[in-house]
Parts: structure tokens; C-alpha cells; sequence
């Protein structure tokens, strides 16, 4: 069982203290499944996966500071955009962090980070290997199937004709093909999982 994740610098204490508070009074209701608990679950959420495989992956403990903290941004964007949200998130943070004490140098490596989470751009370096598989860390876990259903009603939610059909599942089963991990931490973890997962949503789309 995951030992749950507590910010494990004075800075990371200050970033986790403003996303929560952010999360909790500027998330729009509509967001269902890139919530709170997406981000902050204490052994699920981005965070605490990040952190999990930043220490798996060797990453030094500066690097693994900065990892942390785009973790913590890099779904910051939907309280203002729901599609390509994360120069959104980028700008936050480089407001914020400023405040905090981190330097330009470290600011830049935060953004570019959580520019890394869009799914439609491949990372470049291994921190942007490591954040991009904790992000995606669902597609591997037993609650896969309760995280794509939030996801689905987040995109109802938008007035997106999403019910779960065989478009639904369909759109889900290509996802999951396209998708790789990248680091060999995450795949030792995720890849058995992710493939029982989508064995099953084969079933469900023969069955509907």
C-alpha cells in the first residue's frame, strides 16, 4: 500500500496550501474528473504519483522539488478553459512561484512541465516522461473505469453528446491503444493493469 504523500519542502507546504484553497473555492462544478482529488488524492492523485515516481526513476532531489510543484499546477488551467488549459496553468504558476521564492530558471522548468500534461504534445526530457505518466497513472488502476465515467459526465457536462454508447467506448479503447507509458517505473507498475482494462472495454463494446 502507497505510504500518502505530504509536501516534503517548506516551498512545496506553500504551493499545496494555495492549490488546495484554489481547487476549493475557483473549480467550476462542471469539472468531474480533473478535480481535486485528481490532483491531491494522498496515494491516487498527480501529486502524490509524481513524487512516487520521481523516487522510483532516480530523480535528484532538486528536480524532484520541481516535478512536485508542476504536479500540483498542472490542471490549475480548468478554472478558466476546459480545452488546452495548460499555458493557462503555466501562467499561474509563474505568477505564484515568483512569490514563493523560486528562481526564473526553476519557474521556466515548472512550466514547461506542466505544458508536457497535454496529451497531444510528446515530452521531450525524463521529467516530462515522469509527470506525463503520473497523469495518465488511471489508465493502469482498478478504478479505471469510475475515472472514465467522471470524465464522461465532465464532457456532458459541456454539452459534449457523450453517453456511454459504443461511440463512448469506442473513443476510450483508441485512447488507450494510442496511449503508451514512457518511463520503465510505470510500466512495471500500470502496463499489466492498463491492459486488463482495456481487454475489458473490448467486452463491454462487444456486449453493447
Amino acid at each position: 500500500m502507497d505510504t500518502p504523500y505530504s509536501p516534503h519542502t517548506d516551498r512545496l507546504k506553500t504551493v499545496d496550501d494555495y492549490i488546495v484553497e484554489l481547487f476549493r473555492d475557483e473549480l467550476p462544478e462542471s469539472i468531474k474528473y480533473h478535480d481535486a482529488d485528481h490532483t491531491l488524492h494522498p496515494t491516487r492523485g498527480v501529486v502524490a504519483v509524481t513524487n512516487k515516481l520521481a523516487l522510483m526513476e532516480g530523480v535528484p532531489e532538486h528536480e524532484r522539488e520541481l516535478l512536485v510543484t508542476a504536479a500540483y499546477f498542472h490542471d490549475a488551467g480548468f478554472i478558466r478553459e476546459y480545452v488546452k488549459n495548460e499555458p493557462i496553468a503555466a501562467r499561474m504558476a509563474g505568477r505564484i512561484l515568483k512569490l514563493v521564492g523560486y528562481s526564473p530558471s526553476e519557474i521556466t522548468t515548472v512550466q514547461s512541465l506542466i505544458l508536457a500534461t497535454d496529451p497531444d504534445i510528446p515530452p521531450k526530457n525524463h521529467l516530462e516522461r515522469v509527470i506525463r505518466d503520473a497523469d495518465l497513472d488511471n489508465l493502469g488502476r482498478e478504478d479505471f473505469f469510475e475515472q472514465d465515467d467522471k470524465l464522461r459526465k465532465g464532457e456532458l457536462s459541456k454539452g459534449r453528446n457523450v453517453e456511454r454508447d459504443r461511440a463512448w467506448l469506442r473513443r476510450s479503447i483508441d485512447f488507450m491503444e494510442a496511449h503508451h507509458y514512457y518511463t520503465e517505473s510505470q510500466k512495471r507498475l500500470r502496463d499489466s493493469g492498463k491492459a486488463r482494462n482495456l481487454e475489458q472495454l473490448y467486452r463491454l463494446l462487444d456486449n453493447s
